[in-house]
């Protein structure tokens, strides 16, 4: 175990890392942690192994895969492609993207950021297994739900969809000229300073080694990088993904309006709010008001939360995908017991 605290907080950093120890054991895959309130880290450190054959140990400087913690970066470029008037999130998808069936002329691309559009999710497919080693173009990944009719008109309800994401991908690829990894790269995060965070592959950024135990534990099983794109193919390191939330709070790359509206939950056709924002969820944890999001993909699991009136910070990356601890429970337990010693946070509009 790699770690490294802040002096004013050791009593509270040492009860965390005393969790974390007890949850990820030195001998397993584990995770990275990083904690920070005010701009301040409470704790970053690494648990658990990188590699189970080398018996290498993780660190704080390691690469994991992200997952779905993708999708508010690929929001985010959405959003610096809006703040440059190079597109608008009200635009019809087919302005972009002629070429999409005619089922989905109702969809915006608000639609898709918040998983309103009604699109079938092509990851919940029964064959998403054989389908996930494959090599495929963005024509035969589209392919695999454009003509799947729409589960509900759009804008009038929720429902997840890494469809959605995969054509946002293809938005900003077409809009900027880039491919998505050449956008993400040279727009964002080399400008930022975050040097560990690209799409996987691209100028030779790989993430460590990952894992599964299903039903033992095992290598992770192979993924081709083209089949989540947009919706889930970053790898990035703890610190790097500090840094991005510094600059989001400070309105570095977007503007505190953009920011803003990336975190506000969504309003459906009906009138009611649904919790989902662009890349971001509003919700409650043990009635603490967050956004957060959370991933999985192959040998790997993720969970950033963010409270943004008390600046607390909350991240977990994990190099297994087992969800044995879930990264979810150990980031949430990491809110409550934080905010418990720090006070505020506390959402008490119901009282």
């Amino acid at each position: 175990m790699q770690t490294a605290t802040n002096p004013d907080h050791n009593a509270l950093s040492t009860e965390l890392d005393a969790y974390l120890r007890s949850v990820y054991p030195s001998h397993l895959p584990g995770a990275a942690v990083l904690v920070a309130k005010h701009d301040k880290v409470i704790l970053q450190a690494a648990y658990g192994m990188a590699h189970m054959d080398e018996a290498r140990p993780l660190s704080t400087d390691s690469v994991f895969r992200m997952g779905s913690l993708t999708k508010q970066f690929t929001a985010a470029a959405i959003m610096l492609l809006a703040q440059r008037g190079q597109l608008h999130v009200q635009d019809a998808l087919h302005t972009h993207l002629p070429d999409f069936p005619a089922l989905g002329r109702g969809i915006r691309l608000e639609h898709l950021l918040n998983h309103t559009a009604g699109l079938a999710c092509y990851t919940d497919r029964p064959d998403f297994e054989l389908v996930e080693p494959l090599d495929l173009s963005p024509v035969q990944v589209v392919a695999l739900f454009q003509d799947t009719p729409l589960l509900f008109v759009p804008g009038s309800q929720f429902s997840y969809s890494n469809s959605g994401y995969f054509l946002l991908g293809l938005v900003i690829e077409k809009v900027s000229g880039m491919s998505l990894a050449q956008f993400f790269s040279s727009q964002m995060f080399l400008p930022l300073g975050m040097r560990s965070t690209g799409m996987e592959g691209y100028a030779g950024l790989c993430p460590l080694q990952g894992y599964t135990e299903e039903p033992d534990l095992q290598l992770a099983p192979v993924i081709s990088m083209s089949i989540p794109f947009a919706a889930g193919a970053l790898v990035s390191s703890i610190g790097d993904m500090y840094l991005w939330e510094q600059h989001m709070a400070r309105s570095t790359l977007l503007s505190k309006e953009s920011w803003q509206q990336m975190c506000a939950p969504t309003r459906l056709l009906s009138g009611e709010l649904c919790g989902y924002g662009y890349g971001l969820e509003n919700r409650q944890v043990h009635g603490i008001s967050v956004v957060d999001h959370d991933g999985g993909i192959s040998g790997y699991s993720s969970y950033s939360a963010r409270t943004l009136d008390s600046g607390l910070f909350v991240l977990v990356l994990s190099n297994n995908d087992s969800g044995q601890p879930s990264t979810i429970e150990v980031g949430e337990w990491l809110v409550q017991k934080v905010t418990e010693r720090g006070g505020a946070c506390v959402d008490t509009s119901a009282a």
